[in-house]
């Protein structure tokens, strides 16, 4: 079984340098891993040729596509090699123990033809509300079937699977990606596994085994990352189930909950609430209107609206 890994990264050098080491020092490491570069750094592209490692390859993006349109490109870019099973990962999300990658692929290996992917940590999607769901910690005690993986959670797709449903949605560029393309993995009769076990070992390293399911709080972060990430979020979910999978019933109650978010962005001030009403609005806007691909980043929110706050600059 061959199996290639995408990193995806954007201007962080240091970062990805130790994720990268962590991928290879794995018990079972990818036979290659694609560096995908949306920032097309020198530092970068170095960072990668000093780890002096042949399967490790770099790819400058043509343009920063986001997470979105790097993960397209990559995935594509390892499915024309046939892989069997292909990693879809970021820089800052490397696996947590040593062997993660092994237990994945020994999972993947013996999986029936129709589970599409595997990972660490899964959630299921209640269609009524349009939302994640947790799963309970007494479910994690075998494989567990779910909908949805994201791409920090250690991902590992089989290669049928994207040759059958297409690649993630390169408009979307941030945000939502890895949940559209799970949604489109299950609509295409495909399975979703997460080892039970490891899940909740997960959970008790993050501290977060026996908490119940938390209430989603509508309040926005006074932050710059609150407001562009909010953007595409609002944007492309509208674009998602108004589009994509048939349900203008949950893009409404999105727009109805973008519009209770702006009037709670007051409470944080006139100046923040003016910019995040602003982005908002132009998300649900914007979805409806199918209007997709890079539109916000992070730099030009915080130099438009005089805002400071969040935690560095992110992939997209």
């Amino acid at each position: 079984m061959r199996c290639g890994a995408l990193v995806m990264t954007y201007r962080r050098p240091e970062i990805l340098r130790r994720t990268l080491e962590i991928h290879l020092a794995q018990t079972r490491p990818p036979d290659l891993i694609l560096v995908a570069d949306n920032g097309r750094c020198d530092e970068t592209a170095e960072a990668v040729r000093s780890l002096g490692e042949r399967s490790l390859v770099y790819l400058a993006m043509p343009d920063n596509v986001g997470p979105a349109g790097a993960g397209a490109h990559g995935l594509g870019w390892l499915l024309a090699r046939d892989y069997d099973w292909i990693y879809w990962g970021g820089d800052d999300d490397p696996p947590q123990t040593g062997d993660i990658f092994a237990a994945l692929l020994s999972l993947a290996q013996t999986a029936p033809d129709d589970v599409a992917a595997v990972g660490v940590v899964g959630s299921r999607w209640d269609w009524r509300r349009g939302e994640q769901r947790r799963p309970l910690d007494r479910e994690l005690v075998a494989l567990l079937e779910v909908d949805v993986i994201g791409s920090n959670q250690q991902l590992w797709l089989r290669r049928e699977a994207v040759a059958s449903v297409g690649l993630p949605e390169e408009r979307f560029f941030f945000g939502l990606e890895e949940v559209e393309y799970c949604l489109r993995l299950r609509r295409a009769g495909f399975r979703l596994l997460v080892d039970g076990p490891v899940m909740r070992e997960h959970r008790l390293r993050a501290g977060r085994l026996g908490l119940g399911p938390r209430p989603r709080s509508l309040l926005p972060r006074q932050a710059r990352g609150s407001l562009w990430r909010r953007y595409y979020s609002t944007r492309n979910y509208i674009y998602m189930m108004n589009r994509l999978f048939g349900r203008p019933d949950l893009a409404r109650r999105e727009a109805a909950k973008a519009a209770v978010r702006c009037l709670m962005a007051l409470s944080a001030g006139s100046s923040y609430a003016r910019a995040f009403a602003e982005l908002q609005l132009a998300g649900v806007r914007d979805g409806y209107r199918e209007r997709l691909g890079r539109r916000f980043l992070p730099a030009l929110v915080e130099n438009r609206y005089q805002l400071s706050g969040g935690r560095g600059e992110s992939p997209a």
